[in-house]
């Protein structure tokens, strides 16, 4: 039996990244069509922002998390990490110009490096002994899937519909 927290938290992470699966594929057609003067090189920019930003400030927030006991600040730091994420999201749909977008990234890449030293902690602290592999699979089996779908729906509704579309769906996911 997988505790229910590690069920929960597995589906909060299939929608999260489903939404990121939905933008992810079809972001560097979003920039280069949409933004001004949006080129390959400001798609590269943006992604080594995002990079650079998640990879500076996850070990001082883990570290930070790690030195208050129990899970409330996990969750807190859980939740606003997502919702900076969602912020973003929708804010895409405001963006026109480079400027915008490397904005952007950084409030992603600050959400991100929020939200996944939380959620792996809170994680591995329910994992049931002698059972990681089989509960940590059960996170990314679910994960692979829907994420696998939704990237061809993104795909899909941005050539159906456009982008704002995708956007507005990834924030509310």
């Amino acid at each position: 039996k997988i505790p229910k927290i590690i069920l929960i938290l597995t589906w909060v992470d299939t929608l999260a990244i489903s939404a990121s699966s939905l933008v992810v594929p079809v972001f560097a057609i979003f920039v280069t069509r949409q933004i001004e003067d949006g080129s390959a090189t400001v798609v590269g920019l943006g992604a080594a922002i995002y990079w650079l930003v998640k990879s500076i400030f996850q070990l001082p927030i883990a570290n930070f998390l790690d030195k208050n006991k129990g899970e409330r600040d996990d969750f807190y730091a859980m939740i606003a990490g997502y919702s900076l994420i969602a912020i973003v999201f929708f804010s895409y749909l405001l963006a026109d110009k480079p400027f915008h977008i490397y904005i952007l990234q950084v409030i992603l890449g600050f959400g991100d490096a929020l939200g996944v030293p939380a959620y792996l902690a809170v994680f591995s602290r329910h994992l049931k002994k002698l059972h990681e592999s089989t509960e940590w699979t059960v996170r990314s089996v679910p994960i692979g899937l829907v994420s696998a779908g939704t990237a061809a729906l993104g795909g899909m509704l941005v050539d159906k519909f456009g982008f704002s579309l995708v956007f507005v769906l990834a924030g509310f996911l």
